[in-house]
């Protein structure tokens, strides 16, 4: 098979369906997924590229494990589709699903192969989608970017302490610390995944932010700087097992924006947080997915 061949997995599941099934596959894949409304069928279609050489007998057994699971909960995809795919399909795949999204009252993310004229105000973010998660189309995303725009653009760092310090935790595509830093601040970025870490860095250079934004395969247990913001769009399973590192790195009167869990894993992480002296300041929901503002007191 040709190096330049992709794996194309197709995915038509129910409306209801979409954000579980896209969430799986985002997780599975490693990058983003594109999302199509399918009008013949009644459902929505996702669509998931893997590398020739990542996808196997093992990826094909665990796709149909999936399957399974979701049908023991009562859940049944309309179809499951697997082909071969050309680079050249793969990209332009790509180029005619992302367009410039407006994605809070002033944040803008567009990809590079689009021309955006900000209007007042508007911050343009430019992110190459296609190899890792964070396109700013996700649920959790958006979620804390509005929350990260609430603070960055309402709240006074005391005069005299210079921009704001933030570190985003498992940065991804690098999104929120891009945003970060359009409002104004200084960013360290972390992932332990290398291709993160890569896609990262590329979208750093993108936007030519390598003098305010830090991008490091460094863990969050190893860090000892105390930020005054950190952003943590992670799993609700990540965000119970660093609970203590994050609030470790948290400075005194600082906020902690966490993201990447639905509303039926909200009590169970506000106990977990609560535990360790972190108190819900707000909280933002969209079709069940939720972000919290966490603060010490």
């Amino acid at each position: 098979m040709s190096p330049k061949t992709w794996i194309e997995v197709r995915f038509l599941v129910p409306a209801a369906m979409q954000e579980e099934a896209a969430l799986f596959l985002t997780e599975f894949s490693g990058r983003g997924v594109i999302v199509e409304e399918d009008e013949d069928r009644e459902g929505v279609l996702i669509r998931a590229f893997f590398r020739s050489e990542e996808f196997g007998p093992w990826q094909q057994s665990q796709l149909q494990d999936y399957l399974k699971r979701l049908g023991s909960y009562g859940l049944y995809p309309l179809g499951l589709e697997i082909r071969q795919a050309a680079e050249e399909d793969w990209a332009e795949a790509w180029k005619q699903h992302f367009k410039p999204l407006k994605v809070t009252s002033r944040l803008v993310v567009t990809p590079p192969w689009e021309q955006y004229r900000a209007g007042p105000q508007e911050v343009v973010i430019t992110i190459h989608p296609g190899m890792a998660f964070g396109t700013g189309r996700h649920p959790t995303t958006i979620l804390c970017l509005k929350a990260l725009e609430e603070i960055l653009t309402r709240e006074v760092l005391p005069e005299g302490s210079g921009p704001w310090q933030v570190l985003d935790v498992g940065t991804g595509t690098g999104i929120l610390a891009l945003a970060a830093a359009r409002l104004g601040a200084r960013v360290l970025a972390i992932d332990v995944d290398p291709e993160a870490v890569a896609a990262a860095l590329e979208n750093v250079r993108l936007n030519a932010l390598e003098d305010v934004i830090w991008v490091e395969d460094t863990p969050l247990t190893k860090l000892r700087q105390q930020f005054p913001l950190i952003l943590a769009n992670l799993t609700a399973p990540d965000l119970r097992q660093f609970a203590e590192a994050l609030a470790g790195r948290l400075a005194s009167g600082g906020a902690l924006i966490v993201s990447g869990f639905l509303t039926e894993d909200l009590p169970a992480l506000l106990d977990r947080f609560a535990s360790i002296g972190l108190k819900e300041a707000s909280r933002l929901v969209q079709e069940d997915w939720v972000a919290l503002i966490l603060r010490r007191p």
